[in-house]
């Protein structure tokens, strides 16, 4: 049960990174920048399990281009390792004039099982190289169609802080992930005040749903609240899978400039 409890959570919080409020576009990235951190921890049942950290770094592309680093590392706390021990590092190489993805990176390790995939975007002639490296070294490529402005599940999350948000607003994204797109349909249902672990703010709930062909590819509820603000930061995520009730919480936030919320996080 702890296994499958880690896997829909650390999914789950995958899926946090790619829901926050998509409307209306306000122009170059101006929500976050180089230096910024975001710290959660994954709870189930109110024990703490998990942990992500997840940065902004600035970096350049093959061709000297600049580009936004976003890395995020996700790995379970030592009172679960000897069960279901995950480590996993993923990156979104992003454009920083519009946070369109030009490459994806995902190295998940999984009680000893390693993945390890790159995805490259051609946003221009709209498909996406998604490659592989097998157990034996070999690589495999495939190459998928895209639809126009397609993200990443890092990518979305980050663009779609840069948005206006609405309450009583439905409003698509599409997301290109596991050799498939997705529309990602958002629902803004509300203004909230929450406390978490870096503070009280005032936020908007949101609920992602994923659809393929038409069809929802919801197991499970998932509600998700970001700040009330420019920045849209997401604090706080609930979801109640077969599974179980997870949250996914913020612990700390900080932009690399001076503001910081939440308490210092030990190396």
């Amino acid at each position: 049960m702890l296994r499958l409890l880690l896997a829909a959570g650390l999914t789950g919080l995958i899926l946090l990174f790619a829901s926050a409020v998509p409307l209306e576009s306000s122009g170059n990235i101006k929500a976050f920048g180089p230096g910024e951190q975001l710290n959660f921890v994954l709870k189930w049942a109110g024990l703490p399990v998990a942990d992500a950290v997840l940065t902004v770094e600035e970096s350049a592309d093959s061709e000297g281009e600049d580009i936004y680093r976003i890395v995020t590392i996700a790995k379970s706390r030592s009172v679960v390792d000897s069960l279901y021990r995950v480590r996993s590092r993923y990156e979104s190489h992003i454009n920083p004039e519009d946070g369109l993805p030009v490459k994806y990176i995902a190295h998940s390790n999984e009680k000893g099982r390693i993945k390890n995939r790159v995805y490259l975007f051609d946003q221009e002639n709209n498909f996406v190289r998604r490659m592989e490296k097998g157990k034996e070294g070999n690589t495999t490529s495939e190459v998928f169609e895209i639809p126009e402005s397609t993200y990443d599940t890092i990518s979305s999350l980050y663009v779609m802080r840069n948005k206006e948000s609405k309450v009583g607003e439905s409003l698509p994204l599409n997301v290109f992930t596991n050799r498939k797109n997705y529309e990602l349909v958002i629902d803004v249902l509300q203004e909230e005040e929450i406390t978490v672990s870096a503070g009280s703010f005032s936020t908007i709930k949101v609920q992602p749903k994923l659809k393929s062909d038409g069809e929802h590819k919801s197991k499970g509820e998932l509600f998700i609240w970001v700040t009330n603000d420019e920045r849209h930061i997401p604090v706080l995520m609930k979801s109640k899978v077969k599974v179980g009730t997870f949250t996914v919480e913020l612990v700390r936030y900080s932009d690399g400039k001076g503001t910081v919320y939440g308490e210092q996080i030990d190396d």
